[in-house]
């Protein structure tokens, strides 16, 4: 395989309040023997992430003009690239020392106007001599052997005015555990994970919803009865024809009735639209789930594209679906059972089989940056080569923008 090719994928930052905060981008070329392999290639992964995004996509698609976090090793800490650095957080690989050259670096970083972080820090005092020069330090929770040992390290370097950073939470109760010792940032996939609810019963507005999207969802729905749903409710009616009307769907005329919106848009991709603004009557959840829950639709509906025997709305409602457990608090076994879903969708959605469970297993790898674990032999057999699959997701990050603006605006 050509390990020349580029791909490009990022992971959110949020802040105490769920709110993004920032991205990481992560870019990696296919791996070809080992980890070692990925090291020894740092310097060009850097390279390629950072002209990728500024130059060949355009940062502001990236990461919607919040700060961008991007990996330095000690070549591009020496020699930094010369491109805008509003809204740029180096950061300071683990392993790099703070030798005098290093920290001059350093120093030279903060000049231009970088942020710098140091990443995966675990308490190592000998990195210490950093702080003064640096605004955020990332500490890998996983790789503590206590949680508790987080908050001894933040009062430990209280000093310094550093804000803390906590990586790789992946619960609501590391969430807590971490934002209650003193960290304001938060990166990892806690906020796309089901709270520890199961068993309580689902609030009100959580009930209404499961209810609206079953009714939705209802197989062989014939359009009237689909549009009177939707238009009994004055909400979802006029968000839909915010979504219908916007510039990522491109209609070329003004559709002023649901009914009109069916005819062209096509009743399976109507349902589609109304399950994405249904799920977004949960405003206890972060606006970063539903974020990813829309890429994750878009992606694995131009993924479908690409084989005949499936149905781009289905899976674009697998997309979609693939965070109702987080969405909902609960498990996702239990949520199909109350749903109208087909069974390769449900199959799909609870244990990834066939071809709508291989789809959504490679949507879930490009989001977390998992080459390695992508099936590119058999995507290479439908025509889509990991270039191809890096155009998709920057796509689906742009139209997933889009359609949440206009339903907001």
């Amino acid at each position: 395989m050509n390990t020349q090719e580029i791909l490009l994928a990022r992971q959110p930052i949020l802040n105490s309040q769920m709110e993004i905060a920032g991205y990481e981008l992560l870019c990696r070329p296919i791996p070809q023997d080992s980890r070692d392999w990925q090291i020894s290639h740092g310097d060009r992964a850097t390279s390629e992430v950072l002209i990728s995004a500024f130059n060949d996509i355009g940062i502001e698609d990236v990461t919607e003009g919040k700060p961008a976090y991007v990996n330095f090793t000690t070549h591009w800490l020496q020699n930094p690239p010369i491109m805008p650095c509003v809204n740029m957080v180096a950061e300071i690989l683990e392993h790099i020392e703070p030798t005098p050259e290093n920290l001059q670096a350093i120093k030279a970083l903060k000049d231009h106007g970088y942020q710098v972080a140091i990443d995966d820090y675990t308490g190592d005092p000998a990195l210490v001599p950093m702080f003064p020069f640096i605004d955020i330090v990332k500490i890998d929770i996983r790789a503590l052997s206590d949680l508790s040992q987080l908050a001894e390290i933040i009062q430990r370097y209280a000093s310094y005015d550093l804000i803390w950073l906590a990586e790789k939470v992946e619960t609501q109760e590391e969430f807590d555990t971490c934002k209650a010792a003193g960290c304001t940032l938060f990166q990892g996939y806690f906020f796309s994970r089901p709270a520890n609810v199961y068993g309580k019963r689902l609030p009100d507005n959580a009930v209404s919803v499961i209810s609206l999207i079953r009714a939705l969802n209802v197989p062989d729905a014939k359009i009237k009865d689909i549009s009177a749903i939707i238009q009994s409710d004055p909400q979802l009616s006029y968000k839909l024809l915010k979504i219908i009307n916007s510039a990522s769907v491109g209609f070329g005329r003004e559709v002023s009735s649901i009914s009109q919106g069916i005819v062209l848009a096509g009743l399976n991709r109507l349902k589609a639209w109304a399950n994405l603004i249904a799920l977004g009557k949960l405003q206890n959840k972060p606006e970063a789930l539903r974020e990813q829950a829309v890429v994750r639709a878009h992606l694995a509906r131009s993924l479908a594209q690409n084989l005949d025997a499936l149905d781009e709305d289905t899976a674009f409602t697998l997309g979609l679906f693939s965070l109702l457990d987080a969405f909902l608090d609960s498990p996702i076994q239990d949520i199909c059972k109350q749903l109208n879903l087909s069974e390769e969708l449900r199959n799909a959605l609870i244990s990834m089989e066939g071809d709508y469970g291989f789809i959504l297993r490679t949507v879930i790898c490009m989001e977390q940056a998992d080459w390695d674990a992508i099936n590119w032999q058999r995507l290479e057999t439908i025509g889509v080569t990991p270039a191809n699959t890096e155009i998709l997701y920057l796509e689906s990050l742009h139209i997933a923008r889009q359609i949440l603006a206009s339903e907001r605006s």
